[in-house]
């Protein structure tokens, strides 16, 4: 039986959507979600605060007392700090 179908465009081996859950939040649930036959997966977003709040708490975690060892900073990994986008589709993975 053919059920293959479109959404948002694209064409999908059956209409088996998973919704953004706990279940997609682990690479392993995601691929067991593909083996029994899901055939797209909506992943959570990632809003721009998150990723600011994230920002700002690593930046504190290493401005600390650096003025003190400056030997310290060249530990620190290298920060290639870009804007932040805001996702305004949700992430989607197809098979």
């Amino acid at each position: 039986m053919d059920l293959t179908t479109h959404y948002m465009g694209l064409q999908l081996k059956n209409p088996l959507v998973a919704s953004a859950s706990p279940l997609s939040a682990d690479l392993g649930n995601i691929r067991h979600l593909e083996d029994s036959g899901v055939a797209a997966i909506v992943l959570p977003s990632i809003f721009e605060e998150q990723i600011e709040a994230e920002m700002l708490h690593r930046e504190t975690l290493t401005a600390v007392d650096l003025e003190h060892s400056p030997e310290a900073s060249s530990r620190l990994p290298v920060s290639n700090q870009r804007e932040p986008q805001r996702r305004t589709v949700p992430q989607i993975a197809f098979r």
